[in-house]
């Protein structure tokens, strides 16, 4: 049995300059945020930028701090990957999910962990409006895009699926590791997934730290994710055949009780 009680899951990839300082400053602000008891654990997954600069400073880190866990590959996979291996190798009863530079507050993470202890088995982040203020116009456009394609063609309730904040148990972490996404829209695959296994789901809204900085979403990967959601879109119909067929053989069950 794992001495964990909860494991942050951290994808990485091509840090910014100095990028530890600021790493370990999360860390250190997310450990005060949490009671002593709670005893945290840090799976970061270097997803295929391998420097030995890189190499050596986790070496150290993890060296001084044995609640680190750093996992590093060669070739770069997608997000979509690099969180399912963090997630693997996660001990603890309770995951979360957020990216390496911590963009929302740290209550949040708090806010999730004490959900998952009511007896949610997903908490899964909102962001407020405050963050597409903060958005440049293309992520802006990309989110909203998102919003709109899951609202007309999956059919989530959960409209928002990018936020990057996600948190669940033992029966959300076997979810996670059923997705098949390597890539950004693993997000999306992980809600859809749980709605449909009709998982106890939790949304909280979350807000955005300030000094946060957006990566460009290049054409090549938008590219990428519109084949991955024409997928998400043929896994939403088969769900739904699949209900169907249920609700049908449950109606034949009944009446032959009746009968």
């Amino acid at each position: 049995m794992s001495s964990k009680d909860i494991s942050f899951v951290l994808p990485l990839y091509k840090p910014n300059p100095n990028w530890h300082h600021r790493f370990l400053e999360n860390v250190t602000k997310t450990r005060a945020i949490f009671p002593e008891s709670v005893n945290i654990e840090f799976v970061i997954v270097n997803d295929g930028f391998e420097t030995p600069e890189l190499l050596n400073l986790f070496e150290v880190i993890s060296e001084t701090d044995p609640s680190m866990t750093f996992i590093s590959y060669a070739e770069n996979m997608g997000k979509g990957y690099a969180l399912r291996t963090g997630v693997e190798n996660a001990s603890a009863p309770y995951v979360v999910l957020t990216d390496f530079d911590f963009p929302y507050e740290h209550e949040d993470l708090l806010k999730m962990y004490v959900d998952l202890q009511k007896g949610y088995e997903v908490v899964t982040g909102k962001r407020n409006h405050t963050y597409y203020k903060k958005l440049p116009v293309k992520r802006w456009l990309i989110s909203k895009g998102c919003s709109w394609l899951n609202r007309n063609f999956l059919s989530l309730h959960i409209n928002d699926t990018q936020s990057g904040i996600k948190a669940f148990n033992e029966a959300g972490k076997n979810a996670f590791l059923s997705t098949t996404i390597n890539r950004f829209l693993i997000d999306t695959e992980f809600l859809q997934l749980v709605t449909y296994r009709n998982l106890r789901i939790k949304v909280n809204e979350v807000s955005l730290r300030d000094n946060v900085e957006f990566s460009n979403m290049r054409y090549e990967v938008l590219k990428t994710e519109l084949k991955n959601f024409v997928q998400l879109v043929k896994q939403r119909r088969r769900f739904d055949r699949e209900k169907n067929m249920s609700t049908v053989v449950q109606a034949e069950q009944l009446s032959d009780i009746i009968a």
